[in-house]
Parts: C-alpha cells; structure tokens; sequence
C-alpha cells in the first residue's frame, strides 16, 4: 500500500483512483527488484565489450589465472551475450507477469560469472587488484536472484499452489 506523498491532492487523486494507485505500486515495485538486475546486465554487456575491443586485457598480471582458463574473445562474447539476453529477459517478464523464473535464471548466470572472475583475481594474488569488486557484483546478483525468487512465490510461477489445491480439491471429491 503507498503511503502519503506529502502532497495532499495527489493523496487524494490516487486514493480515488485505485488503478493509479495500482500502477505505481506496480512501478515502485519494478524499480525495487528489476533495477539492479537491468544495471548489473548492462554492466556485464560492458565489460564483455571491453574484452571484446582492440587490446590486450588479459595481459594484464591480474588476469593470468583467468587467461589460462578461457579466451578474452570468449569471454567478451559471454559477457556481451549473457548480458543482452538477461536484458531481453527483464523486458520480457516485465510484459509477461507469471514469467520471474527467468529473472532467477539470468541473475544466477551473472552470479557464476563474477564468481568466476571473482575466484581468478583472487588466485593471482599477489597483486591484489580492483578486480575483488566483482565479488561484490556477485553478491548484488545473488540479492536480485533472492527477489525474483519471491516474486516466484509470490506470482505462484511454478504453479505450485494452484496443483495443491487441485489435489485438495480431487481429495474432497469436489
């Protein structure tokens, strides 16, 4: 429920208009869970670009562990990719209500790759680099997994609720 705005005729104009009031409950609610999501994507399609421009990033001392692990034109593509798709996501679970399942599934996405890139950093120490903010990205990730899971919940996506009363609908006979 909105609480007072502090101006008295938009107090009044959304108490009598329950609609409006829906919408920016709903709006609220969308800046509240997805926005972290569409910055930490956008974030990811940026580094990936990085990666993939002109240079030599994985030259760098700080990224040895992860250069012997996976290619910088790989990693730039799965940066890029990931990020794009998760945006797509977002846009497409913002038109389709009962859909957060796909929030959970790019928010764990990004988890395991600032994880991964987290664990590389931390395994060339020393030097210890700036690159341990991508632990910090990690946890933001798995906060944004933990609010669309319940929104899950919340929105019954898995139809968990909805078979339950089904089988305690069958089991009364009605």
């Amino acid at each position: 429920m909105l609480r007072s705005t502090g101006d008295p005729y938009l107090d009044a104009l959304i108490a009598g208009n329950p609609a409006i009031a829906r919408y920016l409950e709903r709006e609220l609610r969308y800046g509240q869970t997805r926005w972290a999501e569409v910055w930490l994507a956008c974030i990811m399609a940026v580094f990936g670009a990085v990666l993939l421009a002109p240079g030599d990033t994985f030259g760098l001392p700080s990224f040895r562990i992860i250069d012997d692990i996976v290619r910088e034109d790989v990693a730039g593509l799965v940066g890029v990719g990931t990020g794009i798709i998760r945006l797509i996501a977002i846009w497409y679970n913002g038109n389709r209500r009962k859909s957060p399942i796909v929030r959970v599934l790019g928010c764990l996405s990004g988890f395991f790759f600032w994880l991964a890139l987290t664990i590389g950093f931390v395994l060339t120490y020393p030097p210890l680099s700036t690159g341990l903010i991508y632990g910090v990205l990690a946890i933001a990730e798995l906060h944004s997994s933990s609010r669309a899971a319940r929104d899950m919940g919340i929105l019954d996506s898995l139809g968990v609720r909805e078979r339950r009363r089904d089988r305690e609908r069958l089991a009364s006979g009605g």
